[in-house]
């Protein structure tokens, strides 16, 4: 086994004095919470303060401390230390309710009680933009209210500290965790208590500052952090800041965790791709032999793209790990030895010869041996955990599994003591063909097929259409691998395009929010045209409240801690922000912001002012937050308006953006006339009598905006006199016109004034006279018992002899109907589940009674199933078609068969598809987003 830096790492000597818990609160953590645009100081931004105090606080310690900031930094970065405490959110919530006695029905017992459901319900924080998701927060002033009296708290050292939080990661019983938290809780200060508790939660508390604060201790503190991702092999070795490492040192090494590459997406078409994936890169003459020998010029790989868990292997000697993309450690699963492992027991002749240690990137699947298919992702574990299992048993119960864990390699980044991930690609593809001795679905190395243009890349598309496949990876033959997370623009993953889905996922900015107990995030598209006014400004784009987790709401609120800005008492500059209709309750700087991925069923073409950018997307999913990027990489309102012209418009689509008949009321009058009121000609005194004071626009029966100025064109045509003020000495009877709740409407209700909704005119106009005021045309009025004498029980008209659905409810078409459905602008806490699968079509595989079970319950909510499976949204898989074995090989026949046909009616023109497939899901997709109210992410649901 072969030694490096990483290896027998000893601790520094020891410190001048023990750090207490209060320096570290007092200088680090108060001092950097408490950073805003108001309290810059000599710095010209929030960036350049935190990293004066990351600085001053560094500096201070080296000074009275020492260098050993090990035990510190574990409470500094709690994210990153290896203890575990398994207390989440509530169940801290819930010990703090009793450790307390806090009574039942209490406001603190309900906050806390409730933390996971009702949240945003609480007045005293709905105002609070910077706090109201921060539990540790929130705990820590309960406390402060709830604890005995303390004249003077105690002080505890780094190592208390870190001894208590050992104990507490031993502790299993909540009774335990209260006897090792309660003393500490008693005793800090409160602002300490709330650092504590955000260290027991395990959250970050050095937001965007991670790699500065590591960097800044010492010049190579991330790299070496990045190649080990420990914290004591770290710290232990960056004891002096003068000490630099050599690129040798700082290599990967076998045994040691790292973060792999990642790959970008598709955002352009195909030609593009090719002409960047060819340009040749400069290179040492070394390579220049093998590339010519390769014939690579002109050339790309294509790979595709497997539906597994991304996992690094590493060997040395003859011992495994296993280190999946997020750092978690799997080698119990797949095995550490040749001895034992659902995976390594068969790797015994795998490696040439004189292969001692190696580090391998790619895909663990699992493998059906039966059905001769990889299995969907959340298979794999289990399939591991089952063959580990029958190794230590004879019990037959795993013989009945026919799955197990498969390895496709892709590259190799490591071997026999040398770092390989700066060389080329082609290098390391070349070596990895000749050191890999494939072992037939349980280790082999991934095919790479070399392209040379967008014809290939299509081809190479048809095919994972064909085989229902994940995609593909189209990687330059001279790329360069870079660890810890980076997406490197020259690996680039394509996916088919579906149904049901507006293309890629789009990863958007947040730039406004709206709580509630359901809260919903606005997201903006940045200008970067630059010959244009607003240069730079981001455009309101869409509103998301559906896909978030409970950890997730918490994680946007501690990212974005203190920097909401209520939208009643500021409005953001035009230069940064530009809303439409739609106003957030809360509006935040993008530089500030945090980056989502949204999945969307379709993007609306039809222009519309809600939002800034024109269109809006439907249906949409919060499939993750971005920690990997910034606001400066997400989609720009240039790009977005590029995807939108090359977005085909799925069956859904073309239902919304299909147009309906006017009514005849709309007819009565033309909105083309001039809006100079004094050239409106009169053509009836039919309002001669009536002062109008028009204070809102009119939502039109289908869906869209009749604007207060074609209002008053129509009152002027019709011998109305408009105002824009009461005067209390006209003649005239005063009309106050209003669909909208607002601050001036108000005041004339309070001054004994009708609110009238603009539908009133209209019925003046078709009848020809004036029509008596009836509750259907009241928008509020103090004297509503009045008028609701002049209806029945039912609200039927003693006066009008007409229908009232002619009245306030003209009857609809159902294409009018659905119309109005869809722009309505539903909250998402009270949209109607009947309307779920509105618009979305489905095949259901099989004619088993289990089938027509589930065509029922698509159609109970909406849905259409159709026997078109080439033309449909989704291809549904009953459970009773997966899992009953005499069905199983027979429903892989059909699908193969069914995927034939749609791939021959497959068109791509100029590297975009022209017609899309179906997403093929199992039963549960259907399951979930009826619980839901949402449609689910069909990624989730696929049917290998």
């Amino acid at each position: 086994m072969s030694s490096c830096l990483l290896d027998n790492v000893l601790p520094p000597p020891p410190n001048n004095i023990d750090p207490t818990f209060t320096l570290l609160a007092n200088e680090l953590f108060d001092k950097l919470d408490a950073v805003n645009r108001h309290n810059l100081q000599e710095a010209s931004t929030i960036t350049e303060r935190r990293a004066q105090i990351i600085n001053d606080f560094i500096a201070t310690f080296r000074t009275h401390i020492g260098n050993d900031i090990l035990q510190s930094a574990k409470l500094i970065f709690p994210e990153k230390a290896s203890r575990l405490y398994f207390i989440k959110e509530v169940a801290l919530a819930r010990l703090i309710i009793k450790m307390y006695k806090i009574p039942k029905d209490t406001e603190e017992y309900n906050l806390l009680h409730f933390w996971n459901r009702s949240y945003q319900k609480s007045k005293r924080f709905a105002v609070d933009e910077r706090k109201i998701r921060d539990l540790p927060l929130q705990s820590a002033r309960i406390i402060a209210t709830r604890r005995p009296f303390v004249e003077r708290c105690k002080e505890y050292t780094v190592p208390q500290i870190d001894s208590i939080l050992d104990d507490l990661s031993m502790a299993k019983q909540s009774q335990d965790h209260s006897e090792i938290l309660q003393p500490l809780f008693d005793n800090l200060r409160i602002e300490e208590v709330r650092w504590l508790i955000q260290i027991v939660l395990k959250k970050p508390i050095l937001i965007h500052m991670e790699k500065y604060f590591f960097n800044s201790w010492h010049p190579d503190g991330y790299r070496l952090y990045s190649i080990c991702n420990n914290l004591e092999t770290t710290f232990n070795l960056l004891t002096d800041p003068n000490k630099r490492f050599d690129r040798g040192e700082l290599a990967i090494h076998p045994r040691y965790k790292f973060k792999p590459q990642l790959a970008e997406k598709l955002t352009t078409n195909y030609n593009v791709v090719v002409r960047k994936l060819q340009k040749k890169q400069e290179m040492d003459p070394q390579y220049e032999g093998l590339f010519n020998q390769l014939q690579l010029e002109s050339k790309f790989y294509i790979e595709e793209k497997m539906d597994g868990d991304r996992m690094m292997l590493h060997k040395e000697g003859n011992r495994f790990k296993f280190f999946s993309r997020r750092l978690k450690d799997y080698s119990f699963l797949y095995g550490e030895s040749f001895q034992f492992g659902s995976l390594t027991k068969y790797l015994r002749d795998a490696f040439a010869n004189n292969i001692d240690s190696i580090i391998l990137d790619g895909e663990m699947v699992a493998y059906d041996y039966k059905r001769q298919a990889i299995l969907p992702f959340g298979t794999l574990k289990s399939s591991a955990i089952q063959e580990s299992v029958r190794q230590f048993t004879t019990i037959d119960h795993y013989d009945q599994q026919t799955s197990h864990p498969y390895y496709i390699i892709f590259d190799i980044l490591y071997l026999n003591g040398r770092d390989l991930s700066n060389y080329p690609l082609f290098f390391r593809k070349n070596v990895l063909d000749r050191i890999i001795k494939s072992v037939p679905y349980r280790f082999e190395v991934h095919d790479a097929r070399l392209g040379s243009s967008s014809a290939d890349i299509e081809k190479a598309i048809r095919e994972v259409v064909t085989s229902r496949s994940e995609g593909l990876v189209l990687k330059h033959v001279q790329s360069r691998y870079v660890i810890d997370g980076f997406r490197n623009p020259n690996w680039i993953k394509v996916k088919p395009e579906y149904l049901e889905k507006f293309g890629e996922n789009l990863d958007l900015v947040v730039i406004g929010k709206n709580p509630g107990v359901k809260s919903s995030y606005m997201m903006g598209l940045q200008n970067r045209d630059q010959e244009s006014a607003d240069y730079g400004a981001y455009y309101s784009f869409c509103m998301c409240a559906n896909g978030f987790e409970i950890e997730e709401f918490d994680k946007i609120e501690r990212l974005t801690n203190g920097r909401w800005v209520n939208t009643a008492q500021q409005m953001p500059p035009p230069s940064l922000i530009k809303f439409g209709r739609k106003k957030p309750d809360f509006w935040i700087d993008p530089k500030h912001s945090l980056v989502l991925e949204i999945r969307a069923r379709s993007v609306d073409v039809r222009p519309e002012a809600t939002f800034a950018v024109g269109t809006t997307l439907h249906n949409m999913h919060c499939r993750r937050i971005r920690d990997d990027k910034s606001v400066e990489e997400c989609i720009s309102m240039q790009e977005y308006v590029e995807l939108k012209q090359n977005y085909m418009q799925d069956l859904s689509l073309k239902s919304q953006a299909a147009t309906t008949k006017k009514k005849e009321l709309t007819k009565l009058t033309s909105f083309n006339e001039p809006s100079d009121l004094k050239q409106v000609a009169i053509e009836s005194d039919l309002f001669a009598s009536f002062e109008f004071l028009i204070l809102s626009d009119k939502r039109d029966p289908h869906g869209g905006t009749i604007t207060i100025e074609e209002l008053k064109t129509l009152v002027k045509r019709f011998g109305g006199h408009l105002v824009n003020s009461i005067d209390a000495e006209t003649s005239l009877q005063i009309l106050v016109i209003t669909e909208k709740n607002l601050p001036t409407s108000q005041r004339y209700l309070v001054q004994g004034l009708d609110l009238i909704r603009p539908s009133w005119i209209f019925e003046c106009i078709k009848r020809n006279h004036i029509v008596q005021m009836e509750p259907c045309f009241l928008f509020d009025s103090q004297n509503l018992d009045l008028y609701n004498q002049r209806v029945d029980e039912f609200g039927d008209s003693y006066t009008v002899h007409s229908p009232i659905d002619q009245i306030n409810a003209p009857r609809l078409t159902r294409n009018e109907v659905n119309q109005l459905r869809l722009e309505f602008d539903w909250d998402e806490s009270i949209r109607p589940k009947f309307y779920l699968f509105e618009g979305i079509t489905f095949y259901v595989l099989g004619e088993s009674i289990a089938s027509q079970l589930v065509r029922d319950r698509i159609e109970r909510f909406n849905g259409e199933v159709i026997a078109d499976y080439v033309n449909c949204g989704y291809i549904v898989v009953p459970n009773f078609e997966e899992e009953e074995e005499e069905f199983q090989v027979e429903t892989v026949a059909t699908l193969s068969r069914m995927y034939r046909e749609i791939d021959q009616g497959l068109r791509i023109t100029g590297g975009r598809f022209t017609s899309r497939i179906p997403f093929t899901v199992v039963e549960q997709f259907v399951h979930d987003s009826i619980e839901s109210n949402s449609v689910a992410d069909p990624e989730d649901y696929k049917f290998y």
